[in-house]
């Protein structure tokens, strides 16, 4: 197989993936803490209606917190297939 060229290639497409895998963790690692960090920036510059911005910015906590951890799982899950 590999005399004839079908498995030359193999190593340079996992590597794309993985390149492909690690932007897109970190995109997200990036993009979840900045909503995380504006959430709470927001809520302490607003702190004298803070009863009522509680409901308001759960949404973007949690929506922070899910784009963290799926950056995680993306991240844990192509680390354990380079092994």
């Amino acid at each position: 197989m590999l005399e004839k060229g079908f498995l030359h290639h193999q190593e340079n497409e996992n590597s794309k993936h993985q390149k492909l895998a690690s932007v897109v963790s970190k995109t997200l690692l990036y993009l979840g803490a900045f909503v995380l960090i504006s959430a709470f920036a927001y809520l302490l510059f607003n702190s004298g209606k803070s009863d009522m911005l509680i409901g308001m910015i759960m949404p973007f906590l949690f929506a922070g917190l899910g784009l963290i951890l799926v950056s995680w799982l993306i991240n844990r899950a192509y680390s354990k297939l380079r092994r």
